[in-house]
């Protein structure tokens, strides 16, 4: 978030809105396909931290072999797709001025390519986490995060606005940071040999299948409604959009990092204990979101003034406001949503989470076209209301807490 708050304006002052609109798009092209990890990171942080309380450390070696080896596989078919959807992007669905579209496609084909690293990553992350090595993970996040921000204003800097060499430093720096994560699994990915049996791949794979429905929907209605934003409205309107949610989605960290270290001691844990740590984050994340939201709305007006410009601020403050509901809401809906995932119950939260597209992009269709960007603020906010009421009756039905 800091280095977005330094970093922003100069991005977008040098591109200009439309391709600073661009490269918000390369930006949820290359967090997006961490889908492609297919459920991966999230199956070995459950199956590690179980194997880790039982001092099974040969078998969580193995099952981390497995989990890496899914997650290279299908990082490579993301990149055959991303790369095979990169000339239509630019030339037909998504509005991009003439001038901009030769640069825009040679930037989306690059952004393919970091698709393998995102989902390397995201299978190491949740090695980490499964191990208990939550600092590696976090330090890896906040690299990753960072240098989102970082890498375009410093190819800007050195070789001007274009979008191409940016998206080539993006790439550049997750496969720096992977490079550092496997580093730090290094001695448990080896623990016990190099291989791995055929259950393995079997026990991550019907866990990782349907969070991989859940990884490939859950996103989509989190950013991609930009790339319909921008088909409907055009990418000149799109930061109006993009930059407000951005910042505000940064804020899901509290509970992220909550809900985080709650996943795996949930799944060793016992139904007593559990629903006492779940009752607990329940209130935290209730409380600490609301008191942010709150403050986030106050601020929202002058900080996007100073930061940007009054005028952009007098046009993206609605987005914000709006927005700031929704994250509250969405950062609830991350606590019952981590115990059904911890508790084995995956299947669940993806069958909620297709039903949710469906009406969402029916409601995203309704109301941007009515509405324009407003119309999406206002779509996204519905969609993660019914999101956090269906995983709260979920959870207090099958688990009573």
């Amino acid at each position: 978030m800091a280095a977005a708050l330094a970093l922003i304006p100069y991005t977008l002052n040098h591109l200009g809105g439309e391709a600073f609109g661009v490269l918000t798009l390369i930006w949820a092209l290359i967090g997006y396909f961490s889908v492609f990890d297919l459920g991966v990171g999230r199956a070995l942080t459950v199956q590690l931290s179980q194997m880790h309380a039982a001092g099974r450390a040969v078998d969580a070696g193995a099952t981390l072999r497995a989990g890496m080896l899914l997650a290279c596989v299908a990082g490579l078919l993301g990149v055959v797709l991303v790369w095979l959807l990169a000339p239509g992007l630019a030339n037909h669905w998504l509005k991009i001025s003439p001038a901009l579209q030769d640069d825009a496609r040679l930037a989306f084909s690059i952004a393919a390519v970091g698709v393998f690293p995102t989902t390397l990553a995201s299978g190491l992350r949740g090695g980490l986490e499964g191990l208990d090595r939550f600092a590696a993970s976090n330090l890896s996040r906040i690299l990753l995060g960072a240098l989102i921000f970082v890498l375009p204003a410093w190819s800007i800097y050195v070789h001007g606005p274009q979008l191409r060499l940016v998206a080539i430093y993006l790439v550049a720096g997750r496969f720096l940071v992977v490079l550092g994560m496997a580093m730090q699994l290094r001695v448990s990915l080896f623990e016990g040999g190099t291989g791995f049996a055929k259950r393995h791949i079997r026990a991550l794979w019907s866990y990782g299948l349907w969070v991989s429905v859940t990884g490939i929907v859950g996103p989509l209605m989190v950013y991609g409604d930009r790339f319909f934003v921008s088909a409907t409205v055009g990418a000149d309107q799109l930061s109006l959009y993009t930059i407000p949610q951005d910042m505000l989605l940064r804020l899901l960290l509290i509970p992220a990092a909550l809900t985080g270290a709650l996943l795996p001691r949930l799944a060793a844990m016992g139904a007593a204990d559990a629903t006492r740590a779940y009752q607990q984050t329940y209130r935290r994340v209730g409380v600490a979101m609301l008191a942010v939201s709150l403050l986030a709305a106050a601020l929202a007006y002058p900080v996007l003034a100073v930061w940007i410009s009054a005028e952009f601020a007098h046009s993206a403050l609605p987005v914000a406001l709006i927005l700031c509901v929704g994250v509250w809401m969405n950062s609830l809906a991350a606590v019952p949503y981590t115990l059904l995932h911890a508790k084995g119950n995956p299947r669940l939260t993806a069958i909620f989470h297709v039903a949710e597209l469906l009406l969402y992009l029916l409601a995203l269709w309704i109301l941007t076209v009515q509405f324009g960007v407003v119309g999406a603020a206002l779509a996204w906010v519905a969609r993660v209301a019914l999101d956090w009421l269906l995983l709260h009756f979920a959870a207090r039905r099958l688990y009573g807490v």
